[in-house]
């Protein structure tokens, strides 16, 4: 007997989640379904549910961090068998269907960026990464004004002679991108709260730097300017711009430019010519082979951190809401988990 599906449906801007029934989903070619057993939730969903910022349909289903069990392997899909414990990231945002939507019981997700987990990652653990994992992947070694055209992670780097700064060491985005940095050879100076400063360092941060000191803009570059290799410039994971953004282009005319990468990517900016803006958007096919190839191995051996650590919410769908509502007030240094 097939089971039924329940999702936490957006009927509108503005409007709270409501749980209601979701088609059960089936697997296509190239594809999986996926039994969740946990749900992270991510900043944009707060803007996404108070803007209706991309969406294209309505109702839709938000998200993209998922981990469970596969419950339906598709034709041509060769890495996985029903029964695996897996992580994915997923969409509902660019046409496909809410199908493949994270706030459900049951979601398609496509082979390409869906990896195996080891038995010792719980699945509120593995739910952390996905999005910012693409994400950090993106900045790195995106090119044509998405990213810094660097190198991607490998099990086994060699020191690549460059620099870069991640503002926002300690959010979802900067330790994803300080540990594929890490793993590219890439060395990283971040900025964090002190009290984030030795979690933001064993995510690969060679110098961490408070972010609240009136000196920071002096602070980054004299650390840029001390750093070995040649600087490409800064990842910008908060992208506001009281918060950030002001910091990083004054930082950046300072050392003689460089690149922006941010992570809202649709904010219009007036720059010297020196400054290159990278708009950063987590979902690029050049991550597709990390999946395949990296994640896993990564993950079992340490590389790889599924970080931050994980604040579950509470069980269950009726506690998206809820998740969603903390997270738009702030957190620090975690991510917010529901689990089914």
């Amino acid at each position: 007997m097939t089971p039924t599906n329940q999702a936490a449906w957006l009927d509108d801007a503005g409007k709270p989640l409501r749980i209601g029934p979701a088609e059960f989903p089936t697997a296509g070619e190239g594809e999986l379904v996926i039994r969740n057993k946990a749900l992270a939730v991510n900043p944009f969903s707060c803007r996404i549910q108070k803007t209706g910022f991309l969406v294209t349909h309505w109702p839709c289903i938000l998200d993209c961090d998922i981990s469970g069990e596969v419950y339906e392997v598709g034709a041509r899909v060769n890495r996985f068998k029903k029964g695996d414990r897996v992580a994915a990231c997923v969409t509902d945002l660019f046409g496909g269907g809410s199908k493949y939507g994270a706030f459900q019981q049951f979601t398609v997700a496509e082979e390409k960026r869906v990896a195996k987990i080891p038995d010792h990652t719980s699945f509120a653990q593995a739910s952390v990464f996905p999005v910012c994992f693409n994400t950090a992947l993106v900045a790195l070694c995106a090119e044509e004004g998405k990213g810094f055209g660097l190198p991607g992670p490998s099990l086994n780097p060699k020191p690549l002679g460059k620099t870069i700064v991640v503002w926002g060491g300690s959010s979802s985005v900067g330790l994803e991108t300080l540990q594929v940095a890490r793993a590219a050879g890439i060395t990283t100076i971040a900025t964090a709260s002190p009290c984030n400063f030795e979690l933001v360092k064993s995510a690969g941060a060679s110098q961490v730097l408070d972010y609240h000191a009136p000196s920071i803009v002096d602070d980054l570059v004299r650390a840029v300017r001390n750093a070995e290799g040649h600087f490409v410039g800064v990842i910008d994971c908060i992208s506001d711009e009281e918060l950030s953004l002001r910091s990083c282009i004054s930082m950046l005319k300072n050392v003689g430019g460089g690149k922006l990468g941010i992570v809202r990517p649709e904010k219009e900016l007036e720059l010297p010519g020196n400054i290159e803006v990278c708009r950063i958007f987590g979902f690029n096919e050049l991550t597709d082979p990390f999946w395949k190839d990296y994640v896993t191995p990564a993950l079992e051996n340490g590389t790889l951190k599924c970080l931050p650590e994980p604040r579950v919410v509470g069980e269950g769908l009726e506690r998206l809401q809820e998740a969603l509502n903390t997270l738009d007030k702030g957190v620090s240094a975690t991510k917010l988990v529901v689990t089914l």
